[in-house]
């Protein structure tokens, strides 16, 4: 299975129920064929930067997933039968990407979080190296 990233532009006439339920026809979809998603993010209404299907504005979604490569056929198709769907653009990321995608897909944890958590492991977060002079004015 290969990891992509899916940006959606739907029509701003919608409201945002018609707009949910097309994203969740796109989600269905990809897990239908044995896909995964991992991360799913409305950018919110947007103007065009240029005129698409007589439309000056959009609603940008992204979607990151993993899944089988008949997958895109079927998203495919559907795009090009949904009305609602003005633009669409699905990329297949790279090794590098992928590790990125799924860091930014993770939940972010806080520093202070990371360090407390450092301590109560037990690891030390600074560790003088033996042999090392003392450094002078402490």
């Amino acid at each position: 299975m290969n990891y992509y990233e899916m940006i959606v532009i739907i029509d701003t006439n919608l409201d945002d129920k018609a707009v949910e339920e097309t994203v969740q026809r796109i989600k269905d979809v990809i897990i239908k064929q044995g896909g995964e998603i991992f991360k799913t993010e409305n950018w919110g209404r947007r103007k065009l930067a240029y005129e698409l299907k007589k439309h000056q504005k959009g609603c940008y979604i992204l979607l990151l997933f993993k899944a089988p490569p008949a997958t895109i056929l079927e998203l495919e198709k559907l795009n090009k039968v949904v009305d609602a769907i003005i633009k669409f653009l699905v990329v297949r990321l790279t090794k590098k990407k992928q590790i990125e995608a799924m860091t930014a897909a993770a939940p972010k944890i806080p520093v202070n979080e990371i360090a407390d958590e450092t301590k109560t492991a037990g690891i030390k977060t600074e560790e003088k190296a033996e042999g090392t002079p003392e450094p002078e004015g402490k």
